[in-house]
């Protein structure tokens, strides 16, 4: 299996539990540009002939990541929120941490735009210098006021993400995905327009297929 995908999904493709909170902001509005578009992009996917090499995920939960903050698999690790015992329930790790997210302000307009597609997920970034700096100050004041900062909280690409690569490709297949991320980067930057950033959640996830802003619709598992 390819990166922490082996964590997510089996080689079936099937979701493996995987307990965690982050916040987001949801780019699943029909009538949203980047949404059809992605939509587009994914169902292109489908009909190449490595597309069982991947696990998709359903379009109402597509969404960007803002900011990574605690997964199961951070227990016991430097990546645990300084504030939580170790062995708490997934249920108080959420609850401490939506308090602490939800007193930090989003700031207003951001702009988003495409910048390349690849085969699992399409590149956002911000579109102007103002956005860019507006989005950073938030992620590290969240960062900061949680005691979570993860190893690649500095160089995070934003990103909407359609599927899991579960199964790596041959050379045939890699040259395929090349030439479909080529050129639909290129369609996402002529037709989708930059777009103010939806107000973002702190949400819960007890596997990759679903992100919920009901804390209730934690999972008993961890």
């Amino acid at each position: 299996m390819v990166n922490d995908t082996v964590y997510k999904f089996d080689e079936q493709c099937r979701p493996l539990p995987y307990y965690g909170n982050t916040v987001i902001s949801y780019l699943n509005q029909e009538e949203s540009p980047v949404f059809r578009a992605a939509v587009e992009v994914q169902n292109r996917i489908r009909t190449l002939d490595f597309s069982g090499h991947l696990a998709f995920l359903p379009p109402d939960s597509f969404h960007m990541t803002v900011l990574t903050l605690c997964r199961e698999i951070d227990r016991h690790t430097k990546y645990w929120p300084p504030m939580v015992p170790e062995e708490a329930r997934f249920k108080e790790v959420d609850r401490i941490l939506k308090n602490i997210v939800d007193q930090v302000p989003f700031p207003e307009e951001i702009l988003m735009e495409p910048e390349e597609c690849e085969i699992t997920k399409i590149i956002l970034k911000p579109a102007d210098e103002k956005s860019r700096q507006k989005l950073a100050d938030y992620r590290d004041e969240v960062s900061a006021k949680t005691g979570i900062r993860h190893s690649w909280h500095d160089g995070f690409r934003y990103h909407l993400s359609l599927d899991y690569l579960v199964k790596p490709l041959d050379l045939r297949q890699e040259k395929e995905k090349e030439r479909v991320c080529a050129e639909f980067t290129e369609k996402l930057k002529k037709e989708v327009k930059p777009f103010i950033l939806p107000k973002p959640d702190f949400v819960i996830f007890n596997d990759m297929m679903s992100y919920e802003t009901d804390l209730n619709l934690r999972g008993e598992r961890y």
